[in-house]
Order: structure tokens, then sequence, then C-alpha cells
């Protein structure tokens, strides 16, 4: 049985979470034990509730399938609600801005606690939300792929337009002119005797030659249709796509993975539609705020406790003991 001036293992747990010194608190009576009690309720509370608002972040948004992981994620929560507790609670004096910006937090930490619990609550409906608002973005989304397809369309088909025309005429001026005459000139040097100094008289000699080849334009006409078929497959794929493009987009947004600011976005036009889910939303927000407030409300509005008239009072012997001291190094200077 704990008595006056023993803390027990209890209490030690709870000093160790708070971060409060046992050994102080034995020098403490009833009130501050009661004052440890509270601190510790408020604690638990808050523990268990973003214990929780973690585990199910974790696995909903954050893609954690392993249970020790989510508990992980639950757990690194747990501990950021103890630091953050702890700054309030190991606080001497008055809080001043300190508490300011704790009901701050407090007001945006009961928003993200009440857009998780709720659009876990409201699961069902922020899935038909969801749908429905996936049906207006693929409505959305088809005709401008339908859109970007046509113009790939067009483009191509006046490639092959163009080049068709190209070659009907090039074809037209094979079948009057299959083969041309190519001349081949070829300019030789022959000496035909020597002046009257003996040099050497060159006579340039250039022979003709004619013959028959294949007109060039076959080659243009072969290349163009080469350029036609890859353009065929490429209007045959477009074309494609198009017949394709409502089933893939649809499959693309039905299939995609669901984020938290997307069912965030469906939960806001679920509290604008419907008002019965935003007196619950304004509710759970309300009651989260004021679970986040039960400690700075605790630390701020209750007289203080013997701990804390424990902790000023060494604080006060220790900067009076720092004072004295000063003092009589300067007087030992001033004598020396």
């Amino acid at each position: 049985m704990e008595t006056i001036n023993t803390v027990g293992i209890g209490a030690r747990i709870g000093c160790f979470l708070i971060g409060w010194n046992p050994i102080l608190l034995k020098q403490c009576g009833e009130a501050s034990r009661r004052t440890l009690r509270r601190y510790i309720s408020a604690i638990i509370i808050l523990s268990v509730i973003w214990g929780a608002i973690g585990f199910c972040f974790a696995e909903r948004y954050m893609g954690v399938s392993s249970l020790w992981q989510q508990l992980a994620v639950s757990s690194v929560f747990v501990i950021m609600i103890l630091c953050i507790e702890r700054f309030i609670i190991l606080t001497v004096g008055k809080l001043g801005i300190m508490g300011f910006f704790r009901y701050v937090l407090a007001f945006l930490m009961a928003v993200l606690g009440s857009a998780v619990f709720d659009q876990i609550i409201f699961k069902n409906d922020v899935t038909v939300k969801m749908k429905e608002v996936r049906t207006e973005q693929i409505n959305k989304e088809i005709p401008k792929r339908m859109a970007y397809l046509d113009s790939d369309i067009k483009r191509v088909s006046l490639l092959i337009d163009s080049i068709g025309l190209a070659n009907i005429q090039i074809y037209d001026k094979l079948s009057k002119q299959p083969i041309i005459t190519a001349t081949d000139v070829s300019t030789t040097t022959k000496q035909t005797g020597v002046d009257e100094e003996g040099n050497p008289v060159v006579e340039k000699i250039t022979s003709v030659n004619k013959r028959s080849v294949e007109n060039p334009l076959n080659a243009q006409a072969k290349a163009n249709e080469e350029a036609l078929n890859l353009y065929k497959n490429q209007l045959d794929t477009y074309q494609k796509e198009k017949i394709e493009v409502a089933d893939k987009t649809r499959d693309e947004f039905e299939n995609a993975a669901t984020g938290f600011l997307e069912e965030l976005k469906a939960l806001v036009l679920i509290l604008r539609e419907d008002p019965y889910a935003l007196a619950f939303y304004i509710f759970l927000f309300l009651f989260l705020l004021c679970l986040e407030l039960l400690v700075v409300t605790s630390k701020t509005g209750d007289s203080k406790c013997d701990y804390d008239l424990v902790v000023e009072h060494q604080l006060r012997i220790k900067a009076e003991t720092l004072r004295n001291t000063e003092l009589s190094l300067l007087n030992k200077q001033k004598e020396g």
C-alpha cells in the first residue's frame, strides 16, 4: 500500500511518462499525487486516441500492410503526444506564449484527428461519393483525350493524303517515261605529234556514251510507299486507341489508388450536402478539441500543487545561491 512518503511503481511509471521526479514527489502531499493521476489519465486518453489514429492512418493511407509496422507508426504518434504534453506539464511558472501555441496546436490536431476518424466512420459514404467524383473526372477526361487523338489522326491523315497525291503524280510520269537516257561524257588526252621545238602536241578527245536507265522517280515512289505504310500503321493505332479510350480512361481512374486528400475532398462534399454529417463532424471535432485541451487547461486553470511549489522553491533557492556566490566573488575581487 502506497503511503504519503513513498512512491509506488505505478507512480514511478506515471512520473516517467510526464517527466516528474519521483524523489521530489515523495516530499509532496496528496494534492500532487492527484495531479499526477489527472495528468496520467489525460495522457492515456490522448495516447489511445492518437494511437488509433496513427494505426488507421498507416493502414489506410501509408500503404502499410504489416501489423508490426502499423503498430510502429501508432507508437510514433503516441510518443509525439507524450512529448507535446511534457512541454506543458514541465513548464515552470506561467505558460505564456507556450500555452497559446498549445491551444493552436490542439485546434489543428482536433481538425486532423476528426478528419481521419470521419473518413473511417463515413467510409461507405466516402466510397459512394468517390465514385461520383471519379465519374465526373472520367467524363471530363475522355473528351480531352479524344481531342488529342483526333488531332493526331487529322495530322497523319493529311500526311497520307499529301504523300498519296505526290505518288499519283510520280506514277503518272513513270507510266509515260519508265526509262530515261543517261549520257556519260568523258574527256581523254592524246598526243598527236610534236611542234617545231620538239614539245609534244596534246589533243583532248571527248567521248559521249548514252545508255538507258530506270527513271529515278521510281526510287522516290518506293520511299513514299514506305512512308505511307508507316503513317497508315500510326493511323490504325490512333483509331484503335480512340475506340478504346473510354474503357482505358475508366479503368485508369477506377483502379487508381485512393489518396488521403482525395478522400478528404469527397468528405468535404458530403459535409456540404448533408447537414447531419456536418453536425456529427462538428461534434467529433469539439470532442477531440476538448480532449486535446485537458492538460493545458488543467495546467493553467487550477492552483499550483505542492510539486510545482517545490520545483519553484528549489529554482528560487538556486537562483539566490548563484546571486550570493556572484556577490561574494565580486567582494573578494574588490578586497583583493
